[in-house]
């Protein structure tokens, strides 16, 4: 059984590269296992780690939520296992790896947090990849410049257990320039470059039943469709005259306006449109007919404009991979732009 540790320099992108690389060894014939040892909460009470449930149902495990990620912890009290009770600890981290790894050919291990704020979770993956002998792919945002000194510093420490570096959410109109420059700059230091990947808005994305929770916002129309992914979010256009030309540049979007705005809301129905976000009270009967006709949710909320897309943004930012759509469509990045011939050879996959 090999072990491979999926780390970040940046929070975010985690659990969807455990995920995609999972599924892709899975499906070539492996027996993937997967856990989460460490997960750091605000009262060390144990919540759902709904990252790990996700992933043993996305990995068909078996597995229970206990074993999928087995410690719970407040941060200081993960420092001070880490700094003064180290030897317990890293044997209580074995044991539970060595259990999930059972009869596996790998296993998957999410570190937590990232290196880039946070020097608990930093200490915590240096010691999972030590302790475990664990090969590591770093993954590193492209929101952060990837020749920062900091993370060489990282690759340094990592040494011979780092296989190599994925860059993620690079934008796709810089995509080819963006993947010759970072492959030139890391191969410069000597660290394999195992993947560039594109931003993806399907990655990004939020529910219906999300937005409609982070407004405070009712689901009066098609309730059924609250797990439906959305990929942008429009206001309301100006003028009647522009709003279906301006709804029809983006794709599975919500649309926020006032409820009084039936114009808009028409004209957003008119183009792919996942859902309306509502400011006020239940719109027009006529918007309410053609929402029907389109099977397009509508959210009404209590609240003005601004603070519903402030609501929709704070969803934005904390979305979670937990979606089959956001599975297939890491899948789908990886099978194009991921070496996974490099990453079989590092772990001594046939």
């Amino acid at each position: 059984m090999t072990n491979l540790l999926i780390a970040a320099y940046d929070p975010g992108g985690k659990t969807a590269l455990c995920a995609g690389i999972g599924k892709k060894l899975g499906n070539s014939g492996k027996k993937i296992g997967y856990i989460k040892p460490i997960q750091v909460t605000a009262g060390g009470a144990e919540d759902q780690c709904l990252d790990a449930a996700f992933m043993g149902e996305a990995l068909e495990l078996g597995e229970n939520r206990e074993q999928l990620c087995p410690i719970h912890i407040k941060q200081e009290e993960l420092w001070r296992c880490l700094s003064e009770d180290a030897e317990n600890f890293s044997s209580r981290l074995k044991t539970a790896c060595d259990k999930a790894g059972a009869d596996k050919d790998v296993l998957i291990i999410e570190s937590p947090g990232s290196f880039k704020h946070d020097q608990v979770s930093t200490l915590a993956a240096y010691t999972i990849a030590e302790k475990l002998d664990a090969r590591v792919v770093l993954l590193i945002c492209w929101c952060s410049d990837y020749r920062e000194p900091d993370i060489l510093q990282v690759a340094e420490k990592l040494g011979s257990r780092l296989v190599g570096v994925v860059l993620n959410q690079a934008p796709s109109s810089k995509i080819n320039i963006v993947q010759a420059e970072c492959a030139a700059y890391f191969k410069e230091k000597g660290i394999a470059v195992l993947g560039v990947l594109p931003e993806s808005r399907v990655l990004l994305g939020v529910t219906v039943g999300e937005i409609a929770s982070a407004v405070d916002g009712e689901i009066i129309a098609f309730k059924d469709k609250a797990g439906e992914l959305v990929e942008n979010v429009m206001l309301g256009a100006m003028s009647p005259d522009s709003a279906r030309d301006y709804y029809s540049r983006l794709r599975n979007k919500a649309v926020v306006t006032r409820c009084e705005r039936a114009d808009m809301l028409l004209a957003a129905l008119e183009t792919s449109t996942r859902c309306l976000v509502v400011s006020g009270s239940r719109p027009s009967t006529s918007v309410m007919i053609k929402a029907e006709d389109k099977k397009v949710p509508v959210i009404v909320a209590a609240k003005d404009i601004n603070e519903i897309v402030g609501g929709i943004e704070r969803s934005l930012v904390g979305a979670g991979f937990q979606h089959l759509q956001k599975l297939q469509a890491m899948t789908a990045l990886l099978d194009s732009r991921f070496d996974y011939k490099a990453l079989n050879a590092a772990l001594g996959l046939k």
